[in-house]
């Protein structure tokens, strides 16, 4: 089931993304090492400090919403009401009071990188 708190702000959204993408363990996306501490946090994410190769990166890092200007929740919530209630384009820009152009990229950036998967 999917957990509907996590919709209710940005730093609630940024808890679901770090738990889901760390479960297997915290490790430094450039060289794989888990010698990984945390180093402060940029708005509502943490961000890390690798030992071994002194790079810094977030949970966001190598994702469709690594740069978007886009509250993460929005993000969820679009691609869970796409891909779960088939939800029509239209049906969204009204939801979240955004532009048909940006939501349009926004799914079509999400079903290009989950054929990548």
């Amino acid at each position: 089931m999917f957990p509907f708190a996590a919709l209710s702000s940005e730093t609630s959204a940024a808890d679901l993304l770090e738990q889901v993408r760390w479960r297997d363990g915290l490790q430094c996306p450039r060289c794989r090492s888990s010698s990984v501490i945390k180093y402060g946090s940029y708005r509502a994410f943490q961000r890390y400090l690798c030992k071994d190769c002194d790079r810094t990166f977030n949970d966001k890092i190598r994702m469709i919403f690594a740069h978007a200007k886009i509250a993460l929740d929005k993000w969820l919530f679009t691609i869970y009401t796409f891909v779960r209630f088939n939800t029509s384009i239209r049906q969204l820009t009204a939801e979240l009071d955004l532009s048909y152009k940006t939501l349009h990229r926004r799914v079509e950036r999400f079903t290009n990188g989950s054929t990548r998967l």
